[in-house]
Formats: structure tokens, sequence, C-alpha cells
């Protein structure tokens, strides 16, 4: 028998192959990679850049994702408080993580917003590519941290109420 003939269980998937379409098995290479290179990588369900959370004159991406957790995107917390959206610096480290703490030196209750925030969740936005998100709940935790961080500056003198 010729060695490059396929054997056994091959054969079948030679023969799967063969009656896919060049988009299918282009999918589900692109699936497999996926899965190999970024290990369980959570897919969003819904959201998208075009609709996001808004509050006031703010706006969030926000996704759900297939474990029906909420996120709301990296890129969009950031942006949301007004920082730029590059990656900041200490090595790269994120800017929302070097601010709070910035915060926590002062003094501050910043709750566990750094280490939160140094360990985003991995996922998959509708329209493919890799996202990085926080669960929905730290946006309450963010906003303690800022407000008391004003009170902390106002009851110092160093800005106004």
């Amino acid at each position: 028998m010729d060695d490059k003939e396929p054997h056994g269980k091959a054969r079948g998937g030679v023969a799967r192959a063969k009656s896919l379409t060049a988009e299918q098995r282009k999918a589900i290479s692109r699936k497999g990679a996926i899965a190999r290179w970024t290990g369980l990588l959570k897919r969003a369900t819904h959201g998208s850049p075009d609709h996001p959370l808004k509050i006031g004159d703010i706006e969030l991406q926000c996704y759900v994702l297939d474990d029906e957790s909420r996120v709301l995107s990296q890129r969009g917390v950031q942006g949301g408080m007004g920082m730029s959206m590059s990656g900041g610096s200490k090595s790269g480290e994120q800017r929302l993580a070097v601010f709070f703490d910035s915060l926590a030196a002062k003094g501050i209750d910043v709750k566990d917003l750094p280490a939160r925030i140094r360990n985003p969740i991995r996922f998959m936005p509708p329209g493919g590519g890799t996202a990085y998100g926080y669960e929905a709940t730290i946006l309450a935790d963010i906003c303690d941290a800022v407000l008391a961080a004003r009170r902390v500056a106002t009851s110092r003198g160093l800005c106004h109420p």
C-alpha cells in the first residue's frame, strides 16, 4: 500500500475535507486556531460598538457573553474615564491599573480594582477578533473609588466640591 494514502480514521477526515466548501474549511480552521492560541475564549452573543451603553455623555461598549455574563470593554471603560486608549506607562501596564494604584497609595480604598483591571476577560465580539473587558459590576466599584478620591481631595482643600 502507498504510504501517502490515508489509513483508518484519517480516511474519514480526508473525505470530510473534500465534501466541505473552501469557506467552510476556512471557518473550521479559524475556529481551531482560536481555540489553540487563545485557550477558552468566550463569545459575545450580544453587543456592538455601534450600540454602546450611554450614561449621560459617556458611551461604554458593552457585551453579553455566551455564559450570560455582562462585560464592559476595556477600551470603553478607559475612554469613558477620559483616558488615552494607549496601554500606558510602567512597562505597558494599563493606565486604569496605574491610576487606581496611585489612589491606593494615597490611602483611598480602591477595593481590588488594580488586580481586576490587570486580569481582564478575553472574549470574541460578534465581528470576530479578540477583545478585553471587565465584568459590568466593576463600574460601581470604579465610581465608588473615584468619589472616595474626590472626598479626600475636597477635605484636604485640593479641589472644590
